[in-house]
């Protein structure tokens, strides 16, 4: 069975990570094996990469379709799968080669899924990168751009896993790039923004922001925005054609995570749990609210919320009127947060405490909210959007 780790303590230890980083420069690590999950959705099936393996499930049946795990099972997948014709590309923390190689290798996959099995890898790509995959793979077409910590967007074959060409960044990429009209739109730890030519790689723009980001950055093409959350307690509004900084909105701490956009407006939560709606066109504030109070602790009802300490690191999700937002939540007890507020007026409407840190960000399917966790009793955990009551979970089972 499943046995959770405990996810990373943000900001603390990431904060600690991006410093060695910082003072260091080095782009080699040691594998680390506690993370927090990865997921995705095609709109029908959840898609999880939470350490030992990926399993891909059925949110209408409530059933598994599949599990992929490495014959290593010293390798750690938390990098979000990106799924596309059939294909599941997803990349690894990576592993010692053994006594005898000592370095970390670090591969990509592409996997075929059919009905609900999953085939051995098509192929796998073990030399385009040298430390973990943490960003997401974005597949266009026969396409897949991977972001690797070791400081490149690379340009893959989705059909062979030839790389195509590769961008060199001054820090990680810890973000899915970001796709519109042949362009990519990548972040870096290194403060930067870059826009690409998707078939070439070369650099079309670059804008320097004064923090390093962690976020993907979010297209807006009705405004001609860039929408850039960093380090430096602001949400930075770029133009798309030359990068030039249009409006910034200051936040109260780091913002570790993508906006949300919505009928024209914004949504963003910084890491002190301070969520905002601002006008997508130009930034002004239309409401902020703290979202760092538990109704509930260690099973136990309070006659007042109780505030918590607990970072949020996963990006807002708006469906049907509603921001719904996954934090860390009560430090002190390892249980996380879920809340629904009103996109109107940040009004909270429901609120679920979980028996796991959250940090990864949920995916709507249907009338449900799934978030991923690592916990001994669910990896997925389903609730419903109206109400919040809960729906589902999902534990693997590797053995």
């Amino acid at each position: 069975m499943f046995t959770g780790k405990r996810p990373l303590r943000r900001p603390l230890i990431l904060f600690t990570l991006l410093v060695g980083w910082l003072l260091t420069g080095c782009a080699a690590s040691s594998v680390s094996n506690e993370n927090w999950p990865g997921l995705a959705t095609d709109g029908q099936s959840v898609y999880v990469a939470y350490g030992p393996a990926v399993a891909a499930y059925d949110a209408a049946t409530e059933t598994e379709r599949w599990l992929y795990k490495s014959e290593n099972r010293a390798l750690q997948f938390n990098a979000a799968p990106s799924v596309q014709d059939g294909r599941v590309i997803l990349g690894d923390y990576g592993a010692a080669g053994g006594m005898f190689s000592p370095s970390i290798k670090v591969s990509i996959y592409s996997l075929e899924e059919k009905e609900n099995t999953i085939t051995a890898p098509l192929w796998t790509n073990s030399i385009v990168a040298k430390d973990k995959i943490i960003a997401g793979p974005l597949q266009v077409g026969d396409i897949a751009y991977v972001g690797t910590a070791d400081r490149h967007l690379l340009a893959l074959d989705a059909d062979t896993g030839a790389e195509i060409w590769r961008f060199d960044t001054d820090g990680p990429v810890w973000a899915q790039p970001t796709y519109h009209e042949g362009i990519l739109y990548v972040t870096s730890l290194d403060k930067h923004v870059y826009a690409l030519d998707a078939d070439t790689g070369k650099e079309v723009w670059q804008a320097e922001l004064d923090g390093a980001i962690s976020a993907q950055p979010i297209v807006n093409p009705d405004e001609k925005l860039v929408y850039v959350g960093a380090y430096d307690n602001a949400l930075h509004a770029l133009d798309i054609n030359d990068g030039t900084e249009q409006w910034q909105v200051k936040a109260t701490n780091w913002i570790w995570s993508a906006p949300a956009l919505a009928d024209g407006r914004l949504y963003f939560v910084d890491s002190s749990a301070q969520a905002y709606a601002v006008d997508a066109a130009n930034g002004d504030l239309l409401w902020q609210v703290a979202v760092n109070e538990m109704r509930q602790v260690a099973g136990t009802l309070l006659p007042t919320p109780q505030k918590v300490k607990g970072a949020v690191q996963a990006s807002p999700v708006v469906a049907d009127g509603r921001v719904y937002i996954a934090s860390e939540g009560n430090r002190e007890t390892d249980e996380g947060l879920l809340i629904a507020l009103d996109a109107n007026s940040g009004e909270e409407i429901w609120q679920r405490t979980v028996n796991s840190p959250l940090f990864a960000t949920p995916v709507v399917i249907d009338d449900v909210i799934v978030v991923a966790m690592q916990s001994e009793l669910a990896v997925l955990a389903a609730f419903d959007l109206e109400s919040g009551d809960p729906k589902w979970t999902y534990l693997p089972v590797l053995e």
